[in-house]
């Protein structure tokens, strides 16, 4: 095993050009700093930030509905004209005209339209803050497992990087035994068989985890050509004992208080205040007016500018306008038909997504205590074969036992410690899948993490 850091060194030497490109400084992330990144500065959040914005825009816009408008206007005319009887240039004369006024209307009555715009516009609102909700929880979930499948991928290189520079030692043994005519030559071949076995394994380890740090990247909005080195510290919290059991009638009752399905229940309401709106054009609508004018013309002989324009011309005006559709050409009753059609629809995404919820939450519990088995027959398997491997090892170095028996033992326990590896890596994902499906993913990181994140406060 002597010979272990040389080849350490060779493997990492040969490795794939993603890691001989390193910068002189490597970002170093931790696990609430990956959080507070992904929450501040993905993308689908933000989009989905704007959305919230656009809807508090409509409200406000059906808000304004209720209230009056008024409008100024003014304007003046110059004009250069003749008396009909002579050319224009010879008895043409000057006059000047100005005008101004003030109106201002008011809808009194719509047949509930207004009522039900701005209902429609709130439930809207609700609606894209709820999705706004879920969108933060899925970004989180994704964060981390994205951030820990990055640290499994690295572990697995560690383990592949010690299979393989103990195949490469075997490898020399078996060669020296071969020149010596202690060996055949199947052995060495069957050996290094091995060794690109491992290499292959190697390579596809280092493959992915570079693709999960891309995806981590990508997701923090990260430069990809931004190295990055994980940082879980002493990782306590992944540890299985640490990891609490959920409760399934608690979140079972929480299924459908998730943010997603109050959006779609606030989306269901907005598609009923529709058919108001709808409904709106077979009604009467009543509206109110104001208007004040006023003007002044030179050709007027009664009083100079002032004295028009501010005591002989003004003219104020009020009135009450009652209209009833009669006839639209079936425009509100294909209106009515379609917003109807609108709500069929949202009812039935909300029977939907009411069956994935549940079914979704069954999955992720189902996945949560299989790994947990899985953990349990890995854990047992990797005991017995360190066990097997020591007991074999005396035998070979006792001449009872051949070369490829131990290496044979050493890749069963180094296969069984990367599968305790995936299996606890599974075993908390799968249970932060059980809290983003029954919506409290960020009560469940804090309480795991023990760290103040206030992003999630």
């Amino acid at each position: 095993m002597k010979r272990i850091p040389l080849v350490f060194t060779l493997v990492l030497a040969i490795g794939s050009p993603g890691f001989a490109q390193t910068q002189s400084s490597p970002r170093d992330l931790s696990l609430p700093e990956v959080i507070s990144l992904a929450l501040n500065r993905n993308l689908s959040l933000k989009r989905s930030e704007i959305q919230v914005q656009l809807r508090e825009n409509t409200v406000v816009a059906e808000k304004a509905g209720f209230g009056p408008n008024l409008t100024a206007s003014a304007g003046g005319t110059i004009r250069y004209a003749g008396d009909s009887r002579s050319p224009v240039w010879e008895s043409g004369d000057l006059s000047d005209s100005a005008n101004a006024g003030l109106s201002s209307s008011i809808s009194l009555y719509q047949g509930d339209e207004l009522v039900a715009s701005l209902e429609q516009a709130k439930a809207s609102l609700e609606a894209s803050q709820k999705d706004f909700d879920r969108s933060k929880q899925s970004i989180l979930f994704q964060a981390v497992a994205r951030y820990l499948e990055a640290d499994l991928r690295l572990k697995q290189i560690d383990i592949e990087t010690e299979e393989l520079g103990t195949r490469m030692e075997n490898l020399e043994s078996i060669q020296v035994n071969y020149e010596n005519e202690i060996r055949i030559f199947a052995d060495v071949q069957r050996q290094r068989a091995l060794v690109a076995d491992s290499e292959r394994r190697l390579a596809v380890s280092r493959r992915g985890y570079e693709a999960s740090l891309y995806l981590l990247k990508d997701l923090l909005l990260i430069p990809p050509a931004t190295e990055i080195t994980l940082n879980l510290g002493d990782g306590e919290w992944l540890q299985p004992e640490n990891i609490g059991e959920p409760n399934v009638p608690e979140s079972l009752s929480r299924i459908f208080d998730r943010p997603d399905l109050l959006a779609q229940q606030f989306r269901l309401n907005a598609a009923k205040q529709g058919i108001r709106v709808a409904e709106s054009g077979r009604k009467v609508s009543v509206s109110a007016s104001a208007n004040l004018r006023t003007s002044y013309s030179s050709n007027n002989q009664f009083g100079n500018f002032g004295t028009q324009f501010f005591e002989n011309q003004p003219d104020a005006s009020a009135g009450i306008s009652v209209s009833l559709p009669i006839f639209d050409r079936r425009r509100t009753e294909t209106n009515v038909v379609r917003a109807k059609l609108q709500r069929d629809q949202e009812e039935i995404d909300m029977e939907d997504l009411k069956q994935a919820a549940e079914t979704d939450f069954r999955l992720a519990l189902l996945n949560f205590n299989s790994t947990k088995l899985q953990l349990n027959a890995s854990q047992e398997q990797l005991s017995s074969a360190e066990i097997a491997l020591e007991a074999e090892q005396a035998r070979y170095d006792a001449g009872a036992a051949t070369l490829l028996d131990v290496t044979t033992l050493l890749s069963t326990r180094l296969d069984a410690a990367v599968s305790v590896v995936e299996s606890r890596f599974d075993l908390f994902v799968n249970r932060l899948d059980i809290a983003f499906q029954d919506g409290t993913i960020e009560t469940f990181l804090l309480d795991q993490l023990n760290a103040k994140i206030l992003e999630l406060e």
